[in-house]
């Protein structure tokens, strides 16, 4: 007779086992736990037919040869009780992994108690392969049921007079009598159900304690924390028993008793970060880190005391913290605002919670708040943060623009001013800024990383203004730098640099020889002199001063009102700046600002100028003035400014109109 391989292809002769027997598999049954040797039917199973998969068996029937019969037979004691059959023919089609038959749910839930189940193959020769052993199935649909349907539990140690903390403290889990009952068996589950009224609704249970042995003591056991779902006063506790196959017994009469539990922590509202102003920008960044970050808990309803209170910054849990009253305000330290050192950082928006800790019971969680947090900066991190002082980061040197020597600043960089340079730190990102500090001042001058910029790599500040290193006589004048990646500054250490710009003789400040129009003081276009041609500057007489002496005269001006910088007029006037004679020590010098249009008209718009001189004898600075603000204000109140050649009409308040121009 020929075969077939399990594709179904003729592979010649036919191959029996050395029995003359087919190779059988065990079958598996849906909804029967194959590992249980009584093979119990559970009642849900009951409803739909009972689906058998009996695996194919070899060798199967092959081309040409009569088809193999499969029968599924059911048996009580000696008795066949049902038989399924299915006949399977050669490939093709392929042999199927397995073969599904069916028992009619009408026949199985006509039984009851222990049945046998089992197939047999009956080959081309009429030989029978039977499978042993046979499958032992059990069917149970008989209810476990209570003696009296009034029966209850009893607690096993009564409370007197209440359930209360005492009692649950000292009793977790609370045991319970149970009474006898018909139908016990192994496997039983008791079903609890806790409700302050009577006679509760139908409902899932509250929990469920298994009877392991049917010759184990009637006593079920409460986790005690089950009782806190109920509301305080009068409660009651029902049961229901479930045997393994899922039969159940009508609900007890409710076992009465009262409640006296301090209520549970109410609705916790959202976390809030605190104080406020440290989220007024809707970021956290290491500013926010260093002033103290706070997770404030506004309240909620039925505290007790000894609750705690633990907060998650980004599931990193912070100290757990005593609540003493409302608010109660949890610091965030560093370790778990930046978390793990090994994390990189990176701006990201962190869930921020809490939970409420009372005593033994599992903790009372609020919801969770988005928080936009960016710690990152602008080079290498250190030891301290976040601390602003970043002693790894590289120092800095001056240089004097003219002096020319490595942190040193004396008169010779008057008006020039200095620079500072520093080797940049790791990983520098363009457009990340350095700033300079001179003297806890600033800042001062700065640099912005550029495009191809390294580590390591020697970078220059912007001019640091003389007007910010003059009056200064100093052995180690402290000078810094901070790094600013937009978010975060670092600063590094002190660099300590000797300088000499201190005024040796203090001299007047030179006289501004035309009128200021208004109560603040302008320079404008109805100012006497005119101040088309130029404006005029005296400094006067002084018998400090000697002959020879030279005067050098400085002009600035700024586009706002208050004198800030940047300046974007300056100029040096050095010409007849002399004291050549005894009359010009007698009668001082003169100076004009010219001309009108570049050196004056630039801050026409409500801007600024200062005026001052330098007294320098035999080449070296002796003394400088006190400076001259003025403001100035060029405008007409009909639009434009004045120039050489108009015909101006003042009022008596100063405003200037145009009446006419060449």
């Amino acid at each position: 007779m020929p075969s077939t391989s399990s594709s179904g292809t003729s592979t010649g002769s036919a191959s029996l086992n050395a029995q003359g027997a087919l190779s059988l598999a065990p079958m598996g049954i849906t909804g029967v736990d194959p590992l249980d040797p009584t093979g119990l039917i559970k009642r849900n199973v009951l409803l739909a037919d009972l689906e058998v998969k009996i695996p194919m068996w070899g060798p199967g029937p092959v081309p040409l040869d009569s088809p193999h019969i499969l029968d599924l037979i059911l048996i009580q004691g000696a008795a066949v009780i049902h038989t399924e059959s299915k006949t399977v023919t050669a490939p093709p089609p392929p042999f199927p992994t397995e073969h599904v038959l069916t028992i009619d749910s009408l026949i199985m839930q006509s039984l009851s108690g222990p049945v046998q189940l089992y197939y047999v193959v009956t080959d081309s020769f009429g030989g029978r392969s039977e499978l042993e052993p046979k499958r032992t199935l059990t069917i149970d649909q008989n209810n476990p049921e209570l003696v009296d349907p009034a029966q209850h539990l009893e607690f096993v140690v009564p409370p007197s007079p209440a359930v209360d903390e005492t009692y649950l403290l000292n009793n977790d889990p609370v045991a319970f009598h149970l009474l006898p009952y018909t139908g016990r068996s192994d496997g039983d589950k008791i079903h609890l159900y806790l409700s302050n009224a009577a006679n509760p609704p139908v409902a899932g249970p509250d929990y469920i304690y298994e009877l392991v042995l049917s010759g184990d003591p009637l006593i079920v056991y409460l986790p005690a924390d089950k009782f806190r779902g109920l509301i305080n006063g009068a409660a009651f506790i029902f049961y229901r028993i479930f045997d393994r196959a899922g039969n159940f017994s009508v609900r007890s009469a409710g076992l009465p008793f009262q409640l006296a539990l301090i209520p549970l922590p109410g609705p916790r509202p959202l976390p809030e970060i605190y104080p406020p102003e440290r989220y007024s920008d809707a970021l956290i960044n290491r500013e926010d880190a260093r002033a103290g970050i706070y997770v404030r808990i506004n309240g909620y309803t039925d505290w007790a005391p000894g609750d705690q209170v633990r907060v998650y910054w980004k599931d990193r849990p912070a100290p757990l913290q005593d609540v003493l009253g409302f608010p109660t305000d949890v610091p965030i330290d560093w370790s778990v605002l930046r978390g793990p050192l090994t994390d990189p950082l990176a701006p990201e928006t962190v869930p921020v919670r809490y939970e409420i800790i009372r005593g033994s019971l599992p903790p009372f969680p609020s919801f969770a708040i988005p928080v936009d947090v960016n710690l990152t900066i602008a080079g290498q991190d250190h030891a301290n943060a976040p601390a602003l002082l970043n002693q790894d980061l590289p120092l800095a040197q001056v240089w004097g623009l003219v002096s020319n020597t490595k942190n040193v600043v004396n008169h010779d960089d008057n008006p020039a001013g200095a620079r500072a340079r520093v080797l940049l730190y790791q990983d520098p990102q363009p457009g990340q800024i350095v700033r300079f500090y001179w003297n806890g001042i600033g800042p001062v001058a700065s640099y912005t990383v550029q495009p191809g910029d390294v580590e390591g790599q020697l970078v220059f500040s912007t001019v640091i203004p003389w007007a910010v290193m003059e009056g200064f006589i100093h052995p180690a004048l402290p000078v810094y730098y901070t790094t600013s990646n937009g978010v975060n500054d670092q600063q590094a250490d002190n660099t300590f640099v000797t300088v000499n710009t201190g005024t040796l003789i203090q001299f007047p400040a030179p006289v501004l020889n035309h009128t200021l129009v208004g109560g603040a003081g302008y320079l404008s276009c109805c100012s006497k002199p005119e101040v088309f041609f130029g404006v005029h500057w005296h400094v006067t007489a002084d018998p400090l001063f000697e002959l020879n002496d030279v005067i050098r005269f400085f002009w600035e001006g700024y586009d706002n009102n208050n004198w800030s910088p940047p300046v974007i007029v300056e100029s040096m006037f050095a010409e007849n700046g002399a004291f050549n004679n005894s009359a010009d020590l007698a009668n001082g010098l003169n100076f004009v600002v010219a001309p009108y249009e570049d050196k004056v008209v630039p801050m026409k718009d409500f801007g600024t100028a200062k005026a001052w001189y330098q007294v320098r004898r035999g080449g070296a600075l002796i003394g400088e003035s006190l400076p001259r603000r003025i403001r100035v204000d060029l405008n007409y109140s009909s639009g434009g400014y004045c120039k050489a050649g108009d015909v101006v009409s003042c009022s008596n308040t100063g405003v200037a109109t145009r009446v006419s121009s060449e």
